[in-house]
């Protein structure tokens, strides 16, 4: 009976296990941690953004680096795929703003649940608090463990990236890939906070529906979504987003415009002044920007917010009017992997074979997951090609034995 070996008890290597095996096989799951799917049970804050709700195309304009890679294994297993086999096993789901898509029960630990009853039923050999030191092929693949040697004739790989180190992500699955002769795309952090250079009198402010940009030495990326700001970054959806399509770029500064619906925000400015000509420009804003954003867009000019509106000069007011428009901050390089959702990186896709995941170097040998130098943007895009990409992988090792 063949044997199969899986490092990493992720999202993609439990979805390989559960798929590869059957009554022809044997499959090995090898985890460095005593429970499998540490990383799951943080995603979407517990609750377990587990794909997205976009249509095909819409689904892969969200992939922002190899997208062309997925094309193959999209087609084979999308997310309506995944959200049909959760709920086949009885697992409900139900689409958020943005087409997110989370279990009904909001918990992260329903969907790992069903994925340890799955590992039960179908007899997955689960080797918990297992570290995997070396691996190398001769005929067969050998591996260095801490519970001893251990011998398979197919192996995948699927250890993640090196985002989220305290689950255990140290980056094993370049080690072995390097070992196997493989091209490593450098690792860098994506889907981080935007750290600020200076830091900002504020407290902790949402805004919605707003323009983010980011410039980096030779390009300029744009956002549309909702940011937290706050005194020394800027994070939220629109903000990990436009980090993760600078990812491998430096990103010098960002802007805001605060008001991306408005055109002629001088004209309105007028009105608000001229409405209250006697009050203060800190009060009489109050209707059109939060309390905490005015008088840091005030300071900047700089005007006191005690200022009465109808002394506020033609030239402050301009000002003010581009600072609402083009708010810039400089940034600062403090984005690590402690911070970072995914990991943009990792195993040259050229090197494998985008229909059934094995490499195109190595006979048997897999990569599923983040180990590959394929991501996406926050919104379940990851996790789906860990889904993706580990079905295809199953469907093409069964074929195989």
């Amino acid at each position: 009976m063949a044997k199969v070996g899986i490092i990493g008890a992720g999202p993609a290597g439990i979805f390989a296990a559960i798929n590869i095996k059957n009554s022809n096989n044997e499959v090995y799951l090898f985890d460095k941690n005593d429970k499998i799917g540490r990383k799951l049970l943080l995603t979407g804050n517990g609750r377990c953004n587990i794909t997205s709700g976009k249509v095909y195309d819409d689904f892969l304009d969200h992939i922002i680096r190899n997208k062309d890679f997925l094309y193959s294994s999209f087609s084979t297993f999308d997310n309506f795929a995944m959200i049909d086999f959760l709920n086949r096993n009885k697992i409900e789901t139900l689409i958020e703003e943005d087409d997110k898509v989370f279990p009904k029960s909001m918990k992260a630990s329903d969907i790992v649940n069903l994925f340890e009853e799955l590992i039960r039923k179908k007899q997955v050999k689960f080797l918990a608090n297992t570290k995997v030191f070396s691996v190398n092929k001769d005929g067969r693949f050998n591996l260095e463990t801490s519970k001893g040697q251990m011998e398979f004739d197919i192996l995948v790989i699927a250890c993640g990236g090196l985002s989220y180190p305290k689950t255990g992500s140290s980056g094993d699955g370049y080690k072995f890939a390097k070992s196997f002769g493989h091209t490593l795309i450098e690792p860098l952090p994506s889907l981080c906070p935007l750290y600020l250079k200076k830091t900002l009198p504020i407290k902790a402010l949402s805004l919605s529906d707003i323009e983010i940009r980011a410039y980096t030495d030779d390009k300029v990326f744009s956002e549309v979504g909702d940011i937290l700001l706050t005194p020394n970054f800027i994070t939220g959806p629109a903000a990990l987003r436009l980090q993760a399509r600078g990812a491998r770029s430096r990103i010098t500064k960002i802007s805001i415009d605060f008001k991306r619906n408005i055109d002629d925000l001088d004209r309105i400015l007028i009105n608000y002044l001229d409405k209250n000509p006697k009050k203060a420009i800190g009060n009489s804003l109050k209707g059109f920007l939060t309390e905490s954003l005015i008088e840091t867009l005030l300071d900047e000019v700089p005007i006191s917010k005690n200022k009465p509106s109808n002394q506020i000069t033609k030239e402050e007011r301009k000002k003010l009017a581009s600072l609402i428009k083009n708010f810039t901050l400089e940034t600062r390089k403090n984005i690590n992997f402690n911070s970072a959702v995914v990991t943009s990186g990792g195993v040259k896709t050229t090197e494998i074979n985008p229909k059934t995941m094995e490499s195109k170097l190595v006979e048997d040998l897999y990569f599923v997951g983040e180990v590959i130098d394929i991501d996406g943007l926050t919104g379940g895009f990851n996790l789906q090609i860990a889904f993706t990409t580990a079905y295809s992988a199953s469907l093409a090792i069964k074929e195989k034995l």
